[in-house]
């Protein structure tokens, strides 16, 4: 019975401990995600346009559908829509996938916590 006791305390030691390293794991994600999104409101879109392509796949083969993508979430993080189309037309998914994904986090991280 003493070594039943024993056993059922250090295992939910260490589910506390697990449960403690996912949380962390999910604040960082969360952290992450929301310095992108604040990076790509502060950052002002002359000075990315300005930027050289550095796609390897827009080198090697011409094309790359995703070649755009930072300058129009970047357009488009300042509301410019129609610039951000222009630049690449994956930005209309792109953006609210990545507000989504930082809801989620946040939403986990803040769950974890009770």
């Amino acid at each position: 019975m003493l070594k039943d006791r024993r056993s059922q305390k250090s295992e939910i030691r260490v589910k506390k401990a697990e449960l403690g390293k996912r949380n962390t794991e999910l604040r960082w994600q969360a952290i992450l995600l929301l310095a992108i999104i604040v990076a790509l409101v502060a950052v002002p879109p002359s000075l990315v346009e300005r930027l050289p392509s550095v796609c390897l796949n827009r080198h090697i083969f011409g094309f790359c559908p995703a070649c755009g993508s930072l300058r129009a979430l970047v357009r488009l993080f300042h509301g410019d829509v129609a610039g951000a189309v222009r630049f690449n037309l994956n930005v209309i998914a792109t953006a609210p996938l990545l507000v989504l994904l930082l809801l989620g986090s946040l939403r986990r991280a803040v769950a974890g916590q009770r």
